[in-house]
This record gives structure tokens, C-alpha cells and sequence, in this order.
């Protein structure tokens, strides 16, 4: 197996997503085969859940001779991509009758910078993928990364549940011993708001989980948001179409992380 990432975009959103994930989980399995890598995983609590889809056109070389499980510790697997540099790429490679993953960080074509390699064991991790659904949402929302990120930042210190009220505007709230924090957002805030008419949702969610979501902001500058009642809440960054300042693409992503996150139960 020998897999190569040059463009500097995708090298950029690949270490940024691998180095996210061990927030969620301690460990990964990369399901490797003719058509990409698959992962998911969820956290130890059960209520978030990741999943990753990357075809094998999202990379410069996809070369594999057969399908691969690979199992791998998320922290390692960081403190390789921590050793990242600018203008560098990433290559991994594995052979069948070998417990390890080599992953080697050399730079591009032209550049000068330290060759580094590393060996990293392959775990034996015991896991069962669920069936995600695809799922008609009632409300849709998408929104500049890092100002979602900074608005459940903000929200967050005034309570450890986030409530969402979506009809005609959306409203955040966060509520808690050190006060409340109301966030009035109106359609023309943000990139696009649809909402089945005469709807009124009112979902509550965990802080902490929504913050950890939004660490992956600088994969694509755009985030989706997606919400139904009783249904877990969706946050999808594409890896396709990155949005650069006000230039919009609507093609649909094939190459995507997503994460669900279930709502609070209120008796």
C-alpha cells in the first residue's frame, strides 16, 4: 500500500483532521480500500459520533493491492502529524505481512526540509460500524467556520447546555450560574438558512461537545449545520469545495467529515 498527499490544502486538512480525532477517540481504524478510506468512531460517552469518507481521486497517490484494516492509536498518530512542516507532504505505506504503518513527511518538489519517518504498531481494535442514515432535515445552516466556533466559544461560559430556537431567526443561548447569553442570528449573518415552513425547533445540546466539534474549522472555511427534532444534530465539513472569501461553490462534497451529536432529554 502506498499513499501520497502533496497538495498542501489536503496535507493542511488531513493532519488537521487526524490530530482532531483523538478528542473523540482513543483509537481509529482506517478501513482502506480500492474505492478510499473510511473511518468512524465514537466518543467513550456514546453520544458523538465521527465519520470521514475520502476517495481515493481526493489523493495525489492511491496505490493498494487488496482492502486493509488498519488500527491505530489516535494520540500517536497526532504527535506524528505535530511534527508536520509547511510545505511538506505525507506518505503512508504498508505492507500486508508487517504490524506497522510507516508514514514518512518529506518535502515537495523543490523545497528543503528534514526527511522524517515513522513506524507506528498496528492495534487489533474491535469495533462495529454503524448504519448512518441519510436523513431530510428539518432545519439546514451554514454558516463561516470560525464564527460558528467563536459563537459556541462565547456561548459556552454561560452554560454547559446550548439551547437552539429555529423558526424565522435562530436564537443560541447559553444559561448558567454566571448569567445568560443570548445570540440573535438573522439569515442575512450567515452564508444560508432554509427551515421547513411553519417549523419552531428547540434543541438543547452539550457545550463541550459542540466546542470539540469546531476544532476541525480550519478544514473549510464553510461549516453546515443540520437539526431535526429528536434527531442527533449534524455538523459536516466539506474537503471538496473550500470556500475562499466570498466565493461560494455548490458542488456537493464526496470527500467529508461529519459529526453527530445526540440532544439532551429534558423529563
Amino acid at each position: 500500500m502506498n499513499i501520497v498527499l502533496r497538495d498542501a490544502r489536503k496535507v493542511s486538512q488531513f493532519s488537521s483532521i487526524m490530530k482532531n480525532l483523538k478528542s473523540f477517540s482513543q483509537d481509529i481504524e482506517l478501513m482502506v480500500g480500492k474505492n478510499g478510506i473510511y473511518a468512524q468512531g465514537m466518543d467513550s460517552s456514546h453520544i458523538c459520533l465521527f465519520e470521514l469518507i475520502l476517495k481515493d481521486d481526493w489523493f495525489d497517490e492511491f496505490e493498494i493491492e487488496k482492502s486493509y484494516t488498519l488500527g491505530l492509536n489516535c494520540e500517536l498518530l497526532a504527535k506524528v502529524l505535530n511534527c508536520l512542516e509547511q510545505n511538506q507532504t505525507i506518505q503512508m505505506n504498508y505492507t500486508e505481512d508487517k504490524d506497522n504503518l510507516f508514514i514518512t513527511l518529506s518535502p515537495i518538489e523543490g523545497e528543503s526540509s528534514i526527511v522524517k519517518v515513522f513506524k507506528l504498531p498496528l492495534m487489533d481494535i474491535e469495533s462495529n460500524l454503524l448504519v448512518i442514515p441519510e436523513t431530510e432535515y428539518t432545519a439546514d445552516i451554514e454558516m463561516i467556520s470560525e464564527d460558528f466556533g467563536k459563537l459556541i466559544e462565547q456561548v459556552s461560559i454561560f452554560g454547559k447546555e446550548i439551547l437552539f430556537e429555529l423558526d424565522e431567526i435562530i436564537k443560541v443561548t447559553g444559561k448558567g450560574d454566571n448569567g445568560t447569553m443570548n445570540a440573535i442570528i438573522k439569515q442575512d449573518d450567515i452564508l444560508l438558512y432554509a427551515i421547513e415552513e411553519d417549523t419552531k425547533l428547540d434543541l438543547e445540546f452539550s457545550g463541550n461537545y459542540i466546542n470539540m466539534m469546531t476544532t476541525f474549522s480550519k478544514i473549510n472555511n464553510k461549516i453546515q449545520i443540520h437539526f431535526s427534532k429528536d434527531t442527533p444534530m449534524k455538523i459536516q465539513y466539506g474537503l471538496d469545495n473550500f470556500m475562499d472569501n466570498d466565493d461560494e461553490d455548490e458542488t456537493e462534497d464526496t470527500n467529508f467529515i461529519r459529526l453527530f451529536l445526540a440532544p439532551k432529554i429534558n423529563d
